[in-house]
C-alpha cells in the first residue's frame, strides 16, 4: 500500500501552526501566495484538498475523487494529469499530505518550482527560469519572534521542495531569531528528523516542550523522534498522551496513535483510532482506503476475521488502486478467508 502519511512528517499543520495568534499577516493567511500565483496567468492549477478552500478564486482544476491520493502517489498523479493536463501545481497546509508529490515534481522534467512561499509550493509547467531562492534577510519582521516563526516555516516547506541547504539555512536563522520560541524548535526537531539527525531532533523536541508542556505539535515530533530512533514504549507512551491532548478529531494524532498503537500490540487501541479516522475521512469527502486496508490488518491479528474481511472488502471499491495495490488487497482479502474458513 501507498503509505499514506505513515511517518512522513506531517507534524500536524507544522507549516502555519503558532501558539498564539500572529500580527504579521504573512503568517495568519496565504493571500501572498495566492497573489503571486494570481499573477501568472495560469488556466488550470491542480491543488491537493487541504488546500482547496484558501484557493477558491483562483482558476482550479475541477476536483477529482483522486486528489487526495495524488498527493500521496506519484502513479494516480500521473494518471490525473493525463487526463488534464494541469498547467500548475499548488500544494499548501501539512507537508504530509503532499509530500510524496512535491518530491516527485522537483525531479520531474516537465514542472519548475516556481515558488517556495511560508505556506505552500508552487510548480509550472514548461518554466523555463529556474528558481530564485529568496535571501534568509529578504523579508523583515516587526518582532523577532514572527521572524523566527516565518523562517521555520519556510525552511520545511523548502525541505519538502528538495531545496535541502536552503532549508538548513532558513532554519538555522530562525533559531537565531527565535531560540526561545517552542513552534520554533518543534520545526526545528520535524527537520532534523527528516534527516534522520535523532539526537539532535530529540534535543529541539524537549526543548519545545520544556516551554509548552503539552503543545500537540510538539508531542506528535517526540513520537515521532522516539519511534525512529527505537523507543517504541517512550513513543507509545507520548502518542498516548497526544491523543488525549489532541481529541479525537485531530487525524493525523489519531493516525499516528494507530500506527504507534500496532507497534505496541495493542491493536484494540488501535481499531478504535483507525475506525475514527474512517469516519472523519468519509466525512470530509477524503480517502478512507488505506485506513481500511490498516484496519482490515488489525482485525486479522486479533482473529476477527469477518469485519477484516469487510474492510479489505471496502478497500477495493477504490477506482484509484493501481493493479499492484490491489492485488495485495485482494491477497489479504483472501489470507483471512482461508484460515477463517466459511467466508
Amino acid at each position: 500500500m501507498r503509505p499514506l502519511l505513515c511517518f512522513l512528517v506531517s507534524i500536524l499543520a507544522l507549516a502555519a501552526c503558532q501558539r498564539s495568534q500572529p500580527a504579521d499577516p504573512r503568517l495568519k493567511s496565504p493571500a501572498a501566495l495566492a497573489q503571486d500565483v494570481a499573477g501568472r496567468k495560469l488556466t488550470k492549477i491542480f491543488v491537493n484538498p487541504e488546500a482547496r478552500a484558501f484557493f477558491a478564486k483562483l482558476p482550479l482544476a475541477p476536483a477529482s475523487p483522486k486528489d487526495a491520493a495524488a498527493g500521496q502517489s506519484a502513479a494516480v498523479w500521473r494518471q490525473l494529469d493525463r487526463a488534464q493536463r494541469f498547467d500548475a501545481v499548488l500544494l499548501a497546509g501539512p507537508a504530509g499530505a503532499f509530500l510524496p508529490l512535491a518530491q516527485h515534481l522537483a525531479e520531474s522534467p516537465d514542472f519548475r518550482l516556481a515558488r517556495v512561499d511560508n505556506w505552500g509550493l508552487l510548480f509550472v509547467r514548461g518554466a523555463t527560469a529556474p528558481y530564485a531562492q529568496p535571501a534568509v534577510d529578504a523579508e523583515t519582521f516587526s518582532s523577532a519572534e514572527e521572524r523566527g516563526i516565518y523562517l521555520s516555516q519556510m525552511a520545511l516547506l523548502l525541505d519538502a521542495a528538495g531545496q535541502v541547504a536552503a532549508a538548513r539555512d532558513f532554519m538555522t536563522a530562525a533559531l537565531v531569531a527565535a531560540p526561545n520560541e517552542p513552534s520554533v524548535a518543534t520545526r526545528a526537531a520535524a527537520l532534523a528528523l527528516s534527516r534522520k539527525r535523532y539526537p539532535e531532533a530529540l534535543a529541539q523536541v524537549e526543548r519545545a516542550l520544556a516551554k509548552a508542556p503539552h503543545d500537540a505539535a510538539a508531542l506528535e515530533v517526540e513520537a515521532r523522534v522516539l519511534s525512529a530512533a527505537g523507543d517504541k514504549e517512550g513513543a507509545w507512551a507520548v502518542a498516548e498522551e497526544l491523543k488525549s491532548r489532541a481529541g479525537d478529531r485531530d487525524m493525523n494524532a489519531l493516525f499516528l496513535h494507530a500506527r504507534l498503537a500496532n507497534t505496541a500490540h495493542a491493536y484494540q487501541a488501535e481499531a478504535e483510532s483507525l475506525e475514527r479516522l474512517i469516519a472523519l475521512a468519509e466525512k470530509q469527502g477524503l480517502s478512507a482506503t488505506d485506513y481500511r486496508v490498516y484496519l482490515g490488518q488489525c482485525y486479522a491479528k486479533q482473529g476477527l476475521a469477518r469485519p477484516a474481511v469487510e474492510q479489505f472488502q471496502r478497500a477495493l471499491e477504490d477506482s484509484t488502486l493501481s493493479a499492484t495495490q490491489r492485488a495485495d488487497i485482494t491477497t489479504a482479502l483472501e489470507t483471512v478467508r482461508a484460515r477463517a474458513g466459511s467466508l
